[in-house]
């Protein structure tokens, strides 16, 4: 006896800030005394892995992952009256289908031959019904076929590519350099704006005509401004999420001791004060920052 196994994929993101993004923020925070006795590697990887649970929780929060992913889904839809086959997959913004496969029954599923034909809409996929694999007989529709009448039931499953790329620069960038190469492409198409996250040497790049859909190997319009190191930032990902990251971020490391001392800026005497108290309002924040990209379910 087989199982039968749910193609649907759960995605995890890729943190929504670099280390030095963090330590370039303005949050006046000690982040050098993390892991007691720890040395500077140890620092910095107790600062990356708050930063990688701070945007865990985003994701959370907004019941969706925001860094691009590659996602997997299935579900029933209707062949409409107006000649379509609509479907609403569960994550947005949708940035492109690589494949779609559609049938009358759930064991008779058929790939579509071009899924470029399909019109994308924030959080719909509209796909033309004359562009559907279609095989009839005088009994009606053969077995590997697909079904003609409208308003009937279909079964797909769909691959597609959603939400903000947010990659890493995998190989050293040089002044004037016409590329970059990165750990990934995902959610990087033609045409679209990227931002390279390097501190004073933040710049904003636009990726080529030539590029190749879903390659490391970005072309850009003009030549980098300045050089960049492996390990830096690069995406469409709004600011605000980043932001939302760091005020995450540094409630996590507020919250460490709950009853640890602060001083205050006036002549009061040092106090005793929860954690939860003190990162209530970041935390606050962070969720207001956040509303236009929660998922409704």
């Amino acid at each position: 006896m087989t199982t039968a196994i749910s193609p649907i994929t759960r995605q995890i993101s890729r943190p929504y800030l670099s280390l030095q993004e963090f330590k370039n923020a303005p949050t006046a925070l000690d982040y050098g005394n993390l892991v007691a006795g720890g040395n500077q590697a140890a620092q910095d990887a107790e600062l990356t892995n708050a930063i990688t649970r701070a945007s865990s929780a985003i994701d959370q929060y907004c019941n969706q992952v925001i860094g691009a992913t590659l996602d997997t889904e299935q579900q029933r839809t209707r062949i409409r009256p107006d000649g379509t086959v609509r479907f609403h997959p569960k994550f947005f913004p949708v940035v492109a289908m690589t494949d779609l496969q559609i049938g009358y029954t759930p064991n008779s599923l058929v790939a579509v031959t071009d899924p470029s034909q399909a019109w994308f809409e924030e959080q719909e996929i509209i796909y033309p019904y004359s562009q559907l694999p279609q095989s009839m007989s005088s009994q009606g529709p053969l077995s590997f076929g697909f079904p003609m009448s409208t308003r009937a039931e279909t079964y797909i499953k769909y691959t597609y590519v959603n939400g903000y790329a947010n990659t890493l620069i995998a190989t050293s960038a040089s002044v004037g350099a016409t590329q970059i190469i990165c750990e990934d492409g995902l959610g990087v198409v033609a045409g679209m704006g990227l931002t390279i996250y390097d501190g004073a040497s933040t710049e904003r790049v636009v990726v080529a005509s030539t590029y190749t859909f879903g390659s490391a190997t970005i072309p850009l319009t003009a030549p980098l401004a300045y050089a960049h190191a492996v390990g830096v930032s690069v995406g469409n990902l709004p600011a605000a999420i980043k932001q939302a990251a760091i005020l995450y971020t540094s409630a996590a490391l507020k919250i460490r001791g709950d009853s640890s001392l602060i001083m205050a800026v006036t002549n009061s005497p040092t106090q005793q004060t929860a954690g939860s108290q003190r990162v209530g309002s970041d935390i606050a924040l962070a969720q207001e920052i956040l509303q236009p990209f929660r998922r409704i379910r």
